[in-house]
């Protein structure tokens, strides 16, 4: 599971502050690729390894959004690997690294646009997923679980995005299969899948995107659509739990540019969002219920926080040793170990980040 998806904005209606939240943990700065200067960190496994990307963006600019070249990577403690790109392409960038330490993610070309969801290996190097027939510009894998199954998306030929999973045939290679869209909405994008097979995403019912939610799939039960809070209008499912736990975004009348939630069998849940933010949005959902992300904050700008049941949500930047330099915008990652990974500013720059309990 996990990943950067949404980078949209964060949440939390309690304010944790004070001696207990400091310095909770120490920070890592993951540095830069040789030859980029910008860094983000998309995902860590249980074994301590990184993945995400690296480019040349400056601030405001969150790396590895925008149409430059980039590459992704997979490393720990500050020692990255450079994994390439597909051939023919100039982009790249690790979504998720399982504890095979397989990554998947996307390779595309800044001057067409056009890319292909990837799976990396040591022993296979990056390899191309291919597309559905008809739909050769466009597929993307979003998350792999402990099998190796992957899921993402890819174009078919009348121009709808049909949710896709990728699995191993008797030789070893993998194969796409399709798992079509929820009813009605002609472009669905799978963003997580979890050990017991379930599919989280976002489907769109129009081409403007103005009306989507969120959906839970699986081959059992088939399609689930996720209702927004009341007095929304919109939905999005990001990232699953084994349990089968959401945690998404939904508008509401309270929110209406989006607030972060999650879904359990009693139905959808806001967690709010930091003191003074408007919006909030996740980057992730441990199996403890632990859901990271980022919030708007007063005053503006968007700090990473952490949420759990217990403690409610709490900013990141309370919680790593004062004057730091760092500003901490985004969590997208924790494993078992309680180490956080994410994105951040410093010295005028954009890096990822790694967050170590104390």
């Amino acid at each position: 599971m996990r990943k950067l998806r949404t980078l949209t904005i964060c949440l939390c209606a309690w304010m944790f502050v004070g001696a207990a939240a400091a310095q909770t943990y120490s920070i890592t700065d993951l540095g830069a690729l040789s030859g980029f200067t910008s860094t983000y960190a998309a995902d860590n496994n249980n074994l301590g390894l990184v993945t995400g990307c690296s480019d040349n963006s400056l601030l405001p600019t969150v790396p590895c959004t925008t149409n430059l070249p980039s590459e992704a990577f997979l490393g720990s403690s500050g020692v990255m690997q450079p994994l390439g790109n597909l051939p023919g392409n100039d982009q790249s960038i690790g979504y998720v690294v399982n504890d095979s330490s397989e990554v998947v993610g996307w390779s595309g070309n800044t001057q067409t646009g056009n890319g292909h969801g990837f799976f990396w290996s040591q022993t296979d190097g990056m390899v191309d997923l291919k597309t559905l027939p008809g739909g050769d510009t466009y597929s993307l894998a979003d998350a792999i679980n402990s099998k190796g199954v992957i899921v993402g998306q890819s174009l078919v030929s009348n121009g709808d995005v049909d949710m896709v999973i990728w699995t191993k045939n008797k030789s070893g290679k993998y194969q796409i299969h399709d798992k079509r869209r929820l009813p009605n909405a002609p472009y669905c994008y799978a963003l997580d899948i979890n050990e017991h097979m379930q599919v989280t995403g976002t489907a769109y019912f129009n081409f403007s995107g103005t009306k989507y939610h969120g959906f839970l799939w699986s081959s059992a039960n088939g399609w689930m659509n996720l209702q927004p809070l009341p007095g929304g209008k919109n939905s999005e499912g990001i990232w699953l739990t084994d349990s089968g736990v959401i945690a998404g975004l939904s508008t509401s009348a309270k929110y209406p540019n989006g607030v972060s939630v999650y879904w359990d069998a009693t139905g959808i849940h806001s967690i709010g969002t930091l003191t003074g933010g408007t919006s909030s949005s996740p980057g992730y959902i441990s199996n403890k219920l632990e859901i990271l992300g980022q919030s708007t904050v007063a005053g503006g700008g968007n700090h990473a926080y952490i949420w759990t049941k217990a403690k409610r949500m709490r900013d990141l930047n309370n919680m790593i040793p004062k004057n730091s330099g760092w500003v901490l915008v985004h969590a997208s990652s924790i494993n078992t170990a309680g180490q956080i990974v994410g994105y951040g500013t410093i010295n005028g720059e954009g890096h990822g980040f790694l967050l170590t309990p104390w």
